[in-house]
């Protein structure tokens, strides 16, 4: 008895933060669950809606990396802002050469001054694999760069194949030292 109303309760708990998450989203356009800022060019989070878009130029982000399958506006939308889609499946680890890319367009907005957002649906597991591509490409190593992110948000939840394509992307840079 005890297991199924623990089950139940934590039914009902999982359903209001849902419920609190989209009546945030809806009322200011962000998710309730914040954006980190990883470092002081570097921001990652979840998807926001157009009220949230208008929040990220206020603070100043110059460039957007979406991780999400989907992109959700038209590049209208991103006027003024540099916009970089890397489609990847929920769950699943980016390409290796998207990965890099991705990587590369961060880098070079940072160093022209810019400030980065990097996002998919929740921020736990691409956006996250996306922002420690970027730190490993920048010298730090895998278990530095996760721990980094991981620090400052501390629910990321990259998944196992998202992980190893992380550390052949460190053997990588590694391997390509300029």
């Amino acid at each position: 008895m005890f297991e199924k109303t623990k089950s139940i309760w934590l039914i009902v708990v999982i359903f209001i933060a849902k419920m609190i998450d989209i009546l945030h989203r809806y009322l200011y356009g962000l998710p309730n669950i914040k954006r980190s800022q990883l470092t002081a060019e570097l921001f990652l989070g979840s998807q926001y809606s157009l009220i949230g878009l208008r929040k990220l130029k206020k603070i100043g982000i110059t460039a957007i990396v979406n991780m999400r399958i989907h992109s959700v506006y038209n590049e209208a939308a991103y006027e003024g802002i540099k916009y970089l889609h890397i489609p990847t499946v929920d769950n699943t680890p980016p390409l290796m050469d998207d990965l890099i890319r991705g990587a590369q367009f961060i880098d070079d907005e940072i160093k022209h001054g810019g400030k980065v957002y990097v996002h998919c649906r929740q921020g736990l597991g691409r956006g996250p694999t996306m922002a420690i591509a970027y730190l490993i490409k920048t010298g730090l190593t895998f278990e530095d760069a996760f721990a980094l992110v991981k620090k400052v948000r501390t629910f990321i939840n990259p998944r196992p194949g998202q992980i190893q394509r992380l550390k052949e992307l460190e053997e990588y840079y590694n391997e390509n030292k300029s």
